[in-house]
């Protein structure tokens, strides 16, 4: 069975390429109907410091680690879904920091964002889907950064006081 779910992985210069033309897609949609739905995204932290992450397709720049939420799916357990997906982490329980509505035309859009603290820094990076991940003091966080992030470390270091 191992051998055969290999065989039906698709290469990783072949998921880039299918996340990068669907991006591009939901931009170009995106123009005509603002997005509606819901997305989650998380700060990890461990040891001080928290996971930021780079993506293969869209901007290049600094995001927060989670993704879309499906449809008839809660926000926790679609960020589980999607830090399993991503980084292979698997959450026991995550505090809610703040739901935002999304800038601009994306106002429809809401973002549920989580605050986790990780025991281990062990991760196991999607190379179809993630780039570069880094972990930073908050303090200091890499350039450029992506909408919400800022806002949403802020807003977790807030509430772990």
């Amino acid at each position: 069975m191992a051998v055969a779910r290999q065989a039906l992985r698709v290469p990783v210069l072949a998921r880039r390429l299918t996340y990068r033309l669907g991006y591009r897609l939901l931009s170009l949609v995106a123009l005509v109907r603002a997005p509606r739905g819901h997305g989650a995204k998380c700060v990890l932290a461990s040891a001080g410091e928290v996971l930021l992450v780079r993506h293969t397709y869209g901007p290049s720049r600094w995001e927060l680690p989670g993704g879309g939420v499906r449809r008839g799916e809660d926000p926790l357990s679609g960020l589980r879904r999607e830090l399993r997906e991503e980084l292979g982490v698997d959450l026991a329980s995550a505090s809610t920091v703040a739901t935002w509505p999304g800038p601009g035309r994306r106002h429809r859009h809401l973002t549920h964002i989580f605050r986790v603290e990780l025991d281990s820094r062990r991760l196991t990076i999607d190379p179809g889907e993630i780039a570069e991940v880094r972990w930073c003091d908050p303090a200091m966080v890499p350039r450029p950064l992506g909408p919400l992030v800022a806002d949403a470390l802020r807003a977790a270091q807030a509430l772990g006081r």
